[in-house]
């Protein structure tokens, strides 16, 4: 037997025993006849029906058609009109009450149980419904990331109350979205988004900074879904937002803090490297000087001197190739002719038990890369693998060349399809865990103890590789060894004129007057002397406003200008500017110990300016205003 409980409001008894006996027979339940809207109303919730069949005209002032609405607007409850009447005004005005059944006097059994049934199934469907509805909608409002929907043109339709916490709302005070074309920060941005959905129909993951209402810069992550029809018009577009703010500022903090670490592991290595050369560079000079009043030949100490400091070059280049903002000078070089001209060097930095192999078969190895950059890459990573083998063992290196695309390059990198020469440098080491495959390359993470320096070595190779084009992977298996995996980029060949530059190393002598512009006395002086010694006539101040003295009031003139870039007052650029005005034919050659970075950063763009790098040898310096008094 069916358990749903039905109410019949009918005001003429026989008829309503008569109902009542055909809803019995159909197997439901009455659970009373009332004879008003009135008092059907009154006793609902005593009685609790499932449903009602309701009669249209009843006794009392409400007739059926207004108890019905009643009912179906305070309970939800379905009801089943009743009556004898079936003119067009009553159909119309029956609609209105959005009834579940519509039964014309007098009636089968048969036709009352199909509108009863009828009608309690499509109760269950609404209020399957109804919940489904209230489901979906708690889960909208009490979402904690910002849910909204908007239509084709942006206009906000519907959204939650996290999104007003995000964009709309601050201490309390609510704030008015109505676009979400108002949040993007530029034109570009809004017009990328746009552009996203259009192209890919949704955008996950995606992070991105918006304004809010009240011009903050918020950082979030979208997940936006646009939905279009048949015809592919975009109808709305949907999405929740996470605001990502606080995470971003906390990982801001945790980096700037492993930053301070990493600066006070990199101070005990530079003190350790630093104090090795200055001792050197200490005890040299105090022989040297007695020596000179025993005048006894100090060219033992003089080249020792020149050798350590070279050292400290090196060390200062592995600084700047790590943060990978070393000055570097690349040129066409033949990769396998660098390494083959390096072998004996390379051999010398290996132990007697360690055997090494080379072999140059790569056809094209024609690279553009910093010589002596590429040199500082194949002896750190030598010493790497003679460090992980101390035992003895094989140190394999090679060349080839490969074909490497889309499918092939690794995620992440900015290199471009195209043939690459491929080096290779393995060795039968202790190999590396896996735990530390992740780290190899960071700066200043480093395996080994506190006395062998700084830890830089990967991390300036990495640097060197990555600037210069290329890029570089591991692969290792602990206890048998490491490979790592170099690829250039090939260029043509080198030509003939290339070459014969390349072999030139004459030192460059002259008799032009040369005006040296640099803030550092002892520089200065070393300088002056370097070119005094080659012919040179040299005039040497300490600032900018001497200069402009000098050339402005004193009418002085010069050949060349060698300047510092970065001076106080006036920078090297500017000064050169300047002097054009009152002497248009010299030329000028500008020195930095910055990182071009770093003088970007000042405002100041080394291409085109004749640049030399500090340090710097004196051969090179004499060569390099040779060239350009030459050109």
């Amino acid at each position: 037997m069916d358990s749903s409980r039905v109410l019949i409001v009918e005001d003429e008894n026989i008829v309503a025993l008569d109902i009542r006996r055909n809803v019995r027979k159909a197997g439901y339940e009455t659970v009373d006849i009332v004879s008003s809207g009135e008092e059907a109303l009154a006793r609902f919730e005593e009685l609790n029906p499932d449903l009602v069949l309701m009669d249209i005209h009843l006794q009392g002032a409400m007739d059926g058609l207004q108890a019905a609405r009643a009912v179906r607007k305070k309970y939800g409850v379905p009801v089943i009109l009743l009556t004898a009447y079936a003119d067009d005004s009553t159909i119309e005005r029956a609609i209105v009450t959005e009834p579940f059944g519509y039964i014309i006097k007098p009636f089968e059994q048969k036709e009352l149980k199909i509108s009863i049934e009828m009608a309690l199934y499509r109760h269950r469907l609404e209020q399957q419904l109804q919940y489904s509805e209230e489901r979906f909608r708690r889960l909208f409002e009490d979402d904690l990331s910002g849910d909204f929907i908007a239509g084709e043109d942006g206009t906000i339709l519907m959204c939650n109350e996290a999104f007003l916490e995000i964009f709309g709302k601050r201490q309390g005070n609510p704030g008015k979205i109505v676009n979400i074309n108002h949040l993007f920060l530029s034109e570009e941005d809004k017009n990328y988004f746009w552009e996203r959905i259009y192209s890919e129909k949704k955008l996950r993951l995606f992070e991105t900074e918006l304004k809010t209402c009240d011009g903050r810069v918020v950082t979030v992550l979208a997940n936006v879904i646009g939905s279009f029809d048949d015809s592919e018009k975009l109808k709305e577009v949907k999405g929740y937002i996470i605001d990502t703010t606080e995470r971003k500022d906390l990982e801001t903090k945790l980096q700037q803090a492993q930053k301070l670490e990493a600066i006070g592991r990199l101070a005990g290595g530079l003190a350790h490297d630093f104090n090795n050369i200055l001792t050197v560079i200490m005890g040299y000079t105090s022989i040297m000087k007695d020596k000179n009043e025993a005048k006894e030949s100090v060219e033992g100490e003089i080249n020792g001197i020149k050798k350590i400091t070279q050292k400290a070059s090196i060390l200062t280049r592995q600084l700047l190739a790590f943060s990978r903002n070393q000055v570097l000078k690349p040129e066409k070089i033949d990769l396998n002719l660098l390494i083959r001209d390096l072998e004996k060097m390379l051999k010398r930095l290996i132990t007697d038990d360690i055997r090494m192999s080379i072999s140059t078969g790569a056809d094209r190895s024609i690279v553009y890369i910093d010589p002596s950059k590429m040199e500082l890459v194949l002896m750190n990573l030598v010493v790497n693998a003679r460090d992980a083998m101390q035992g003895g063992g094989t140190l394999s290196i090679q060349t080839k060349n490969m074909f490497l695309d889309t499918g092939t390059l690794p995620l992440g990198e900015c290199n471009e399809p195209g043939l690459y020469a491929e080096l290779i440098i393995k060795d039968t080491g202790t190999g590396i865990p896996e735990e530390n495959l992740d780290k190899i390359f960071e700066p200043f993470f480093t395996t080994k103890p506190e006395s062998k320096g700084t830890g830089l070595g990967l991390s300036s190779v990495y640097g060197i590789v990555r600037q210069s084009g290329g890029y570089i992977r591991v692969e290792s298996v602990l206890g048998k060894g490491t490979s790592f995996f170099l690829y250039f980029p090939v260029t043509e060949a080198l030509d003939t004129e290339e070459r014969e530059e390349k072999g030139s190393d004459a030192p460059g002598y002259g008799s032009e007057r040369i005006l040296v512009v640099e803030d550092e006395e002892l520089l200065r002086g070393a300088v002056h002397t370097i070119l005094s010694k080659r012919g040179y006539k040299v005039i040497e101040v300490s600032n900018a406003g001497e200069a402009l003295l000098l050339v402005e009031e004193q009418h002085v003139a010069f050949d060349l200008l060698l300047t510092d870039l970065i001076m106080p007052h006036i920078n090297g650029d500017r000064l050169a500017a300047r002097l054009k005005k009152s002497l248009p034919t010299f030329r000028t050659l500008v020195m930095s110990g910055y990182p071009p970075s770093m003088l970007q950063e000042k405002g100041i763009n080394v291409n085109g300016l004749d640049f030399i790098s500090k340090p710097f040898d004196p051969d090179d310096l004499a060569r390099k205003i040779r060239s350009i008094l030459d050109s």
